[in-house]
Order: C-alpha cells, then sequence, then structure tokens
C-alpha cells in the first residue's frame, strides 16, 4: 500500500476529478464537489493515522489545495477524453445558442474589433473539437480556469473540515 502523507488528497482529488465529468453534478464541482472532497481527505488521513492531535491550519490547508489540485489534474485529463472520443461537450452544445442570445439582446456591436476577435476563437475553438476532438484553446481555457477556482474552494473545504472533524472530536471527548 502507497505510505505516503497525502495519499488521501490523491484519492479525493481523483474521485472529484471523475464527478466533474458527469453532467448534472458537473454545475457544482468547484463551490461542493471540491470541499466536500477534501472534507473527505481530512476525514480519511485523521482514520488512517489514528490521530488524535488537532488537525493545524496548515495542514487542512494543505490538504485543500492539494485535493484542488488532483481534481484539476484529473478532471481536465477526464474531460479532455471525453471530449475526444465524443468530439461534442457542452460549450459545443451551447455556443450557437448563446451566439443567438446575444445577438437578440444586443451584446454584441458589430464594429467592435476585440469581440469579432474573441467569437472568431471561440468559434475555432469549437470547431476544432467537432472535427478533431480536441481544442488547445478550449482546453487551457478550462484548466487555467479551474486551476483557479478548485484551490481556492480546496482551501474553504480544508477550512470548513478543520472546523467540522475538530467539532467532532471535541464533542466526543
Amino acid at each position: 500500500m502507497i505510505s505516503s502523507k497525502y495519499f488521501p488528497t490523491l484519492v479525493s482529488g481523483f474521485a472529484a476529478g471523475v464527478l466533474t465529468t458527469v453532467p448534472v453534478i458537473k454545475s457544482f464541482s468547484c463551490c461542493i464537489l471540491v470541499p466536500l472532497a477534501v472534507i473527505f481527505a481530512l476525514y480519511a488521513e485523521k482514520r488512517i493515522s489514528k490521530e488524535t492531535q488537532p488537525i493545524e491550519m496548515k495542514h487542512a490547508l494543505t490538504f485543500g489545495l492539494f485535493t484542488g489540485l488532483f481534481t484539476v489534474l484529473f478532471g481536465n485529463a477526464f474531460d479532455t477524453l471525453i471530449t475526444f472520443i465524443t468530439r461534442s461537450n457542452d460549450f459545443v452544445e451551447s455556443y450557437p445558442d448563446v451566439i443567438k442570445m446575444m445577438k437578440s439582446m444586443n451584446f454584441m456591436p458589430g464594429t467592435d474589433r476585440e469581440i469579432k476577435e474573441a467569437l472568431a476563437l471561440l468559434e475555432q475553438s469549437r470547431n476544432d473539437i467537432i472535427e478533431k476532438g480536441f481544442s488547445w484553446i478550449y482546453t487551457s481555457m478550462t484548466l487555467f480556469s479551474n486551476l483557479i477556482f478548485y484551490p481556492l474552494f480546496g482551501l474553504l473545504g480544508g477550512v470548513l473540515g478543520r472546523a467540522f472533524l475538530e467539532r467532532d472530536t471535541r464533542a466526543r471527548y
């Protein structure tokens, strides 16, 4: 068995990464799923090590950061793999409707060069996914946004997990 101090973060990050590809759960992945994965990682580590001492804040935050980063790693890998196999994803499916909505609400001025360039980039990304199953632009956009949000919510999960598990420990003793 792997005897690493951070093995529970790897397991929880993997599980959260897999769950981020499930359609309904995907919507709650950053704000609910990642903190729950961190809480589970802290709980599992406490059970495995049979530690009775209070969890240090530094330890909880480290677990939160690592779980968030592992979720990014596995979540993006699975999302990219599924997109490659199916040649479709939420972005591809919703893009035409978003463009229609933006046109109907006059959010698309016809003369603004930056908007045209951004939309051309998104259109190219969509076409790459449909034709090849992969887009560097889409993958890097999701990776960048997930690298911001998942570790942040992982840190929040570390703080909440520490408070939750310490409350549970104090109630028993």
